[in-house]
């Protein structure tokens, strides 16, 4: 979104966009669409006029401040980094701390879903456009894709080795769902499928090559 604003200098511009916009001067950016001009003895004089519009700058402090009271709340430290993926849009988050942040990561990462989730929300509030969170703590889904990946290639050597009809695996949330169904896309006599409702809502491989 950009918005114009008016004043006698382009600086007073500048301060009254932040003061309306609630941000800091370096989470705008802004051209300058009519410089100030005094005229001749007073006739003809021009205010300046900015054209202003919110960058990466602000959502990232927003974040980490959310965050930070998130962690609080939690009894918890640690520290918090935000990467852009997609300028204004897409924003990569980490919490790293030294010790486990179990109960912010929650069982199978459920507590963090929620954190991401309440956060997500949050930052789409405060901006005007669609904004995407990917939330990470101490490389939780790093470690849960590599135990999902091990899951999936040992039912696929189980199911092919012992000649199984079909295998159901553990529920996963639809993002470690995409990582299985990426798998077994590459394996033309496996068919997998999503059955259930969420939590709950699990994948089912099956054999193409054993007959009912």
């Amino acid at each position: 979104m950009e918005k114009e604003f008016e004043a006698k200098s382009i600086e007073e511009s500048l301060e009254l966009a932040c003061k309306e916009l609630n941000v800091r001067k370096e989470e705008i950016n802004f051209s300058v669409v009519q410089e100030p001009s005094k005229g001749f003895l007073g006739i003809g004089s021009k205010s300046a006029l900015v054209k202003v519009s919110i960058n990466d700058n602000y959502n990232l402090r927003i974040i980490k401040e959310f965050l930070e009271q998130m962690l609080k709340f939690y009894g918890q430290e640690g520290e918090i980094i935000v990467d852009v993926l997609k300028a204004m849009s897409l924003y990569s988050v980490k919490v790293k701390s030294k010790s486990a942040l179990s109960n912010f990561i929650g069982r199978h990462g459920k507590t963090m879903e929620s954190v991401e989730h309440l956060l997500s929300v949050y930052v789409n509030k405060m901006n005007d456009h669609k904004i995407s969170i990917l939330l990470d703590v101490n490389d939780y889904r790093i470690r849960r894709e590599m135990f999902i990946r091990k899951m999936v290639n040992d039912a696929i050597i189980k199911i092919r080795k012992q000649n199984v009809r079909r295998i159901s695996l553990d529920p996963m949330d639809n993002r470690e769902r995409k990582i299985v169904h990426e798998m077994l896309s590459h394996n033309s006599d496996l068919k997998a499928y999503s059955v259930g409702n969420e939590p709950y809502r699990h994948i089912v491989i099956e054999n193409l090559k054993v007959r009912i």
